[in-house]
């Protein structure tokens, strides 16, 4: 007699409805191994998606070069101390001496009250030269950049953040108004889209662009610049191009070798890296969870085939009498713990899925579906097949006629 594969799908799913109680127990260990495998990949590929997004908002490929000690770690960084030996003519220098430098941006920043009429907000104001508003990748949802030109000329001009609009000018068109930024009439000329929170802990709506030159002359009478942005050339190692620049800066300032630098070089990898360490590490714990919970699941059913096989000898009795073979008796059980592995393997993708969605709106994370939910199934199957193996050899070794006056 030969049995088709829906056959034995068939017994093996009235034998789960039939024992659902022991049954569920042992798919248990299945579902929550599987659970968080789907959840923690899917949230850690969220997670290092949004990190890419926001690197490429704070701008691609970029080297921050930043007057003074800073500790770039977690998500943001912290200023130790203040230097003032970063000049004008030391980002002039990173541009004409080092290969794979595509644009050098130096800025001086810091932050100002900004006054209309009545109104005030105290904002981030950064002297910079017009090519910032391509390597930091800001777009305009109103008016225009002010010019190299007007640069050239330190015309007081602005491009503002949305926040900044919002607080001060209350639906009014800022386009062409002048604001007071600390106690220096300021035209607004253009207006940023929203950009959130970057990664260095600052927030891209309240900033206030002005050209550099005005600034170091008219806002804040100062010869030096607080930092730089260095573009560098795609493919180029940013590890590199940080040695270089450290080397060349240090160089400039005449600098000893017991001297420590009055500078600090670093990348938004370098801010990131933190963060990245904790999701490498909670993955292989996960992993670890996962792996215990997938062998104690295989254990549960492994116990749970046994002890049926045991309770059982009477059908395998009957099935051998009218013409089963053991290979017959073999399918069967196996296909039995697969099969319970299979539920609580596709029980576990279903939580792990909705777990996902909760967290990716919660935390703002992009869905990412990662290849551990084929990868979970699959091992399911495979602890199915294992665990019902030896319980399955067993049920082979009854004699039709004992097994019927047992």
């Amino acid at each position: 007699m030969r049995y088709t594969a829906s056959f034995y799908v068939r017994i093996a799913f009235q034998n789960l409805v039939v024992h659902k109680a022991r049954m569920t127990l042992a798919l248990l260990g299945i579902l929550f191994a599987v659970m968080s495998l789907v959840a923690f990949g899917n949230i850690s590929d969220g997670m290092k998606k949004k990190i890419e997004s926001e690197i490429g908002k704070f701008g691609k490929n970029l080297v921050i070069v930043r007057a003074g000690l800073v500790h770039a770690a977690g998500r943001s960084t912290r200023q130790f101390s203040e230097s003032k030996t970063l000049k004008l003519k030391d980002a002039e220098l990173v541009k004409e001496s080092i290969a794979g430098v595509v644009e050098v941006v130096p800025y001086y920043d810091i932050s100002y009250p900004a006054r209309y009429r009545d109104s005030m907000l105290n904002v981030s104001v950064a002297g910079v030269s017009n090519r910032v508003f391509d390597i930091r990748n800001v777009d305009l949802a109103a008016g225009r950049y002010f010019t190299a030109d007007e640069d050239a000329k330190a015309e007081k001009k602005a491009v503002v953040g949305y926040k900044v609009v919002e607080s001060l000018f209350s639906g009014e068109d800022p386009i062409g108004k002048n604001i007071l930024v600390f106690r220096v009439p300021t035209e607004i000329v253009g207006v940023m889209t929203e950009k959130g929170t970057d990664f260095a802990g600052q927030d891209q709506d309240l900033q206030v662009y002005v050209p550099l030159n005005a600034f170091m002359r008219r806002y804040s009478n100062v010869d030096y610049i607080k930092g730089m942005y260095v573009q560098v050339q795609e493919g180029y190692p940013l590890s590199g191009m940080k040695a270089a620049l450290r080397d060349l800066i240090r160089k400039a300032h005449n600098m000893k070798p017991e001297q420590k630098d009055d500078f600090t070089v670093f990348t938004m990898e370098d801010i990131l890296r933190t963060q990245e360490e904790g999701i490498r590490l909670v993955s292989v714990l996960t992993v670890i969870a996962s792996t215990v919970s997938f062998l104690i699941g295989g254990l549960g059913i492994f116990a749970i085939m046994l002890l049926s096989i045991s309770e059982r000898k009477m059908e395998i009795g009957i099935r051998r009498v009218v013409g089963s073979k053991k290979r017959d008796i073999i399918m069967q059980f196996l296909s039995e713990s697969v099969i319970v592995a299979l539920v609580g393997g596709i029980g576990g993708i279903l939580a792990g899925l909705l777990i996902t969605v909760v967290v990716d709106i919660i935390g703002g994370f992009p869905m990412v579906f990662s290849i551990n939910i084929p990868l979970a199934l699959g091992i399911s199957m495979v602890i199915g097949v294992l665990a019902g193996i030896y319980p399955a050899m067993e049920g082979t070794k009854y004699e039709p006629v004992k097994a019927l006056y047992s």
